[in-house]
């Protein structure tokens, strides 16, 4: 008897033991959230209840985000759902049109504390098709900022912070915008190399990493605000960090050989500004002109050019050329902005503009020193850039020719 009241003691420990771990592995220093036991659900906020697309299963500990999607009361055949029912309880799985998939169907409890937080308990995954295998992991995977943007809900992971929450939705927004114009870069690495000076890594942890970071551009003093994986096909990680009041970006590439960088788009908003300034100065003159057509070209097409400029100094020309075949043909258009009478950038596209076709590829060079075509390349969409510089670096002469030859 004595022994099996030991026995029953030792497993009681054991018991303990692994729900303060599974506590302390998704809690941060600091944190509220007590446990999914230890919170209560209100049961009149009913704005999570329903079928949801969603971003992520509900499956792990370590998902930062889900965004959940209306599906205006269509049943979804596609992709990743969950439904949130009134009884406490949600499923959440992968569909697809093929049963050639692995299909993962995971079950548990959530619970809605109030009009910010939801927390989730995951009892039980099943997996089948193309993989198999039941689990029953019976673990919380902890708390979840909750806001609506648009018709849709995006769940950030808290610890019970309010103030840092809303943070780290301002935060969160940062990061997706620089994301997007990171992206636009990005591919283009070969030409943009001033910009992200790649530091090898072996590092995983994002604090190690950003600090690995901040180390070798000696970086003493800076803050971490916020640090975003990106979805699970990502391997483009970034960090929000301030370094002396200002907002920087660390960037952590996960494909091939890690490697991490401190973004430097310096060049790129010192001459956004400058063409925002242009764009909004009301004072600046504006002149157009049509364009006599070469021997070699079409005489049916139609060339303007379009002067922005003050007395006798030219802040951005404007070319474009309307070919008559408008059903076959695109209409190219180039923008050269000028300081102190120099390019600091261009960019050309030919947009068509037939009946549902959207191509319209625009390739955007910030000019780094003209002479030697050293540019930064926003949007490239294949090879041959340094051809098309010196190409279109005669258009360019030959528009400023054209310029010359009217007296705006």
């Amino acid at each position: 008897m004595r022994s099996f009241f030991l026995l029953l003691l030792f497993c009681l420990a054991i018991s303990c033991m692994k729900k303060q771990k599974e506590f302390e592995n998704f809690t941060d220093k600091g944190s509220s959230y007590q446990g999914f036991d230890a919170v209560k659900h209100n049961p009149k906020i009913t704005d999570l209840e329903g079928t949801w697309s969603i971003s992520e299963l509900i499956e792990s500990v370590e998902t930062k985000e889900y965004w959940l999607y209306p599906n205006n009361g269509e049943q979804i055949r596609s992709g990743n759902y969950i439904s949130l029912h009134p009884d406490q309880t949600f499923v959440s799985g992968y569909t697809a049109f093929c049963g050639n998939d692995c299909f993962t169907n995971t079950k548990g409890k959530y619970k809605i504390i109030d009009k910010n937080y939801i927390c989730f308990y995951l009892e039980k995954i099943t997996k089948s098709g193309d993989c198999s295998g039941n689990f029953t992991p019976n673990r919380d995977l902890g708390l979840y900022y909750y806001y609506k943007k648009d018709s849709i809900f995006c769940l950030l992971k808290s610890n019970g912070n309010l103030e840092q929450d809303k943070k780290n939705v301002q935060y969160r927004d940062l990061v997706t915008a620089k994301r997007a114009e990171v992206q636009k870069f990005y591919r283009s690495d070969s030409y943009n190399s001033s910009m992200f000076n790649w530091k090898r890594t072996d590092y995983t942890d994002e604090i190690a990493i950003v600090a690995f970071c901040m180390a070798e551009n000696k970086i003493k003093n800076y803050e971490l605000l916020y640090y975003d994986k990106g979805d699970r096909y990502c391997t483009m990680a970034m960090a929000l960090v301030k370094i002396k009041g200002e907002f920087c970006y660390v960037i952590y590439n996960t494909g091939g050989n890690p490697m991490v960088s401190l973004y430097d788009d310096s060049k790129v908003l010192q001459t956004d500004k400058w063409m925002n300034q242009i764009d909004d100065d009301k004072s600046l003159n504006v002149k157009s002109f049509r364009v006599k057509n070469r021997p070699n070209e079409s005489p049916f097409d139609k060339k303007t050019i379009t002067v922005v400029k003050k007395e006798n100094e030219i802040y951005k020309v404007t070319y474009v050329n309307y070919p008559k075949d408008l059903e076959h043909f695109y209409v190219f258009t180039l923008n050269v902005y000028f300081q102190n009478s120099k390019p600091i950038y261009f960019d050309y596209e030919s947009a068509a503009v037939r009946k549902n076709d959207n191509y319209a590829p625009k390739l955007g060079l910030y000019i780094l020193d003209w002479e030697n075509n050293k540019v930064l390349v926003k949007n490239i969409n294949g090879g041959g850039t340094y051809l098309a510089i010196n190409w279109m670096k005669k258009e360019i002469d030959r528009i400023m020719d054209e310029i010359k030859t009217k007296n705006l």
